[in-house]
C-alpha cells in the first residue's frame, strides 16, 4: 500500500511539475500581446495618435496586427510595406519572415513612430 502511495505522490509531482513549466513558457506556443521574445502574433493598438506598444518583438515568421482603435484614420509604413489608410475599427497585419529590426510610422501623422524586432 505504501508504495501505491509513493508512486502516487511521485506521479502528481511530475504533473504539477509539467504544468508548471508550461505555464511559465508561455503554453503551447500560440499567440501573445505585448510582443515578448518568441511571440508569433503580436497586437499593436492606435490610440490617441500613438501606436501603443509602440516597438514589439516577434518570432521570425510573427506577424503584427496594428488596430486603429482611435477616432481618426490611420496608417502603418515600412519600408516595403504599406497598411493604406485605415478607418477607426480596422485593422492591418503585416508578417515578417526574416530577422532584423524594422521601423514604421504613421504617413498621416508623423510623430506616430515605432519598431518590430523579428528574433
Amino acid at each position: 500500500m505504501k508504495s501505491y502511495r509513493h508512486l502516487a505522490v511521485v506521479a502528481l509531482s511530475v504533473v504539477v511539475a509539467v504544468t508548471l513549466s508550461a505555464c511559465a513558457s508561455g503554453g503551447s506556443g500560440g499567440s501573445s500581446s505585448g510582443g515578448g521574445t518568441g511571440s508569433t502574433a503580436v497586437t499593436v493598438s492606435m490610440k490617441n495618435v500613438a501606436f501603443s506598444p509602440s516597438d514589439v518583438t516577434v518570432a521570425v515568421g510573427g506577424t503584427v496586427t496594428f488596430v486603429n482603435d482611435d477616432t481618426v484614420a490611420h496608417d502603418v509604413v515600412g519600408d516595403s510595406w504599406d497598411s493604406g489608410q485605415l478607418a477607426p475599427g480596422a485593422s492591418f497585419a503585416q508578417t515578417f519572415p526574416t530577422a532584423g529590426t524594422f521601423a514604421f510610422h504613421c504617413s498621416i501623422h508623423p510623430s506616430m513612430t515605432g519598431s518590430v524586432t523579428v528574433k
